[in-house]
């Protein structure tokens, strides 16, 4: 960026350096009286001095526009030049304009002084204020439009800042809005869950302890105790999700279901008098593919116990260097055709492995509702 500036001041100093030469070439640079004693080399080089002090009038506003002062004096005794005021009034636009502050009410002070002491001199020598008056106009006009655009620049540009830290501000503000809204919304759903949905989870769990406290059949008994078993680990599972609602950020103290908890809803749906074999094959997984893959299955078991009740179910999970893959097959219902296109179920599940980058899919094929899953290992953060 300052590169950049650099070599625009330089562009600009070439350019006003051969508007200056084609100026004194043609001979319509005088301001008043003309001098033919002084060689126009001379005034070249003043020229030159001036515009080079102008390859800084950014990255030294203020010096540079002490120094074409100077040299803007100079000028003067020789003979006051309209490319060596050019010159001056760019200087004077950019120590106003990049300036700092400082630097701004010094170039306007020392504007405002100027022209009223070159109106002075030209008194004072020429011996008519008609002079005077013109000196004083015309240095006002050209070098108080400088001043003038100069400000006003600087002036719109600290208007756009200020606007721009406003929304700034205002879109730091609406994102804290909404944040706010967010975690309102986060708690009033923990609310509810543990109101709701944990109490008669707990109120389950507590019933079906109080029975088996009595003599109840043997085969009551099991139905009883895997009722007992899923209530208490669904209860669970409800508080960890409580936990991080309330939290917006999971509790390393709660740990997600993984695929080593599925014994507990393999036992749930044996209790229920339903066959099923499980072929599991994984080791150590990361956290976020074990626990989807734990929720596909038990999304697909789920299923498989509610439209094709005590129909055997298969259960295989095994994993590569690369994935994991997951097939759930269970014998076709009568009502799997019409029923299981309706719900979130298989939404859930697709996603779920979407969101890994892997696809799963569900359907019927020879006899038999087969869910399929495939779930990277190494994508998995």
């Amino acid at each position: 960026m300052r590169s950049r500036r650099v070599s625009l001041d330089v562009v600009i100093a070439a350019g006003l350096f051969g508007v200056g030469v084609v100026l004194y070439l043609s001979g319509l640079f005088s301001l008043g009286t003309e001098r033919t004693d002084v060689p126009l080399a001379v005034r070249l080089v003043l020229l030159a001095a001036l515009c080079l002090v102008g390859c800084a009038r950014r990255a030294r506003p203020g010096a540079a526009l002490a120094l074409g002062t100077v040299l803007f004096a100079v000028d003067l005794v020789l003979g006051p030049s309209v490319p060596v005021w050019i010159v001056l009034a760019d200087l004077l636009y950019a120590a106003v304009r990049h300036g700092s502050p400082r630097v701004g009410r010094a170039a306007t002070y020392a504007t405002g002084i100027g022209v009223v002491v070159l109106a002075g001199v030209v008194l004072a020598v020429e011996h008519d204020v008609r002079p005077a008056a013109g000196a004083l106009v015309v240095s006002a006009l050209f070098f108080g439009t400088s001043l003038w655009w100069g400000l006003a620049i600087k002036r719109q540009v600290e208007l756009t800042d200020i606007e721009r830290e406003r929304a700034r501000a205002h879109r730091i503000l609406a994102d804290r809005d909404r944040e706010a809204a967010v975690a309102e919304e986060r708690n009033a759903m923990a609310r509810d869950l543990h109101d709701v949905i944990a109490g008669h989870l707990s109120s389950i769990a507590i019933h079906s302890t109080a029975a088996l406290s009595r003599d109840v059949d043997p085969a009551v008994r099991e139905s009883l105790v895997a009722i007992r078993t899923g209530s208490t680990a669904a209860l669970t599972e409800m508080r960890a999700m409580i936990d991080v609602l309330h939290a917006d950020a999971a509790d390393p103290a709660v740990a997600p279901p993984r695929l080593a908890d599925l014994h507990v809803v393999v036992d749930a749906a044996r209790a229920t008098g339903t066959d099923v074999s499980v072929d599991l094959e994984v080791g150590d997984l990361p956290t976020v593919v074990d626990h989807a893959a734990y929720r596909i299955v038990h999304e697909a078991v789920v299923n498989a116990m509610k439209h094709a009740a005590r129909r055997p179910i298969d259960v295989a999970v095994d994993r590569t260097s690369t994935d994991v893959r997951l097939v759930v097959r269970n014998d076709l219902g009568a009502d799997a055709d019409e029923t299981r296109r309706v719900g979130r179920g298989l939404a859930n599940m697709k996603h779920r492995a979407q969101l890994l980058g892997g696809d799963c899919s569900a359907g019927p094929c020879g006899g038999h509702w087969v869910v399929r899953a495939h779930l990277p290992v190494g994508s998995a953060s």
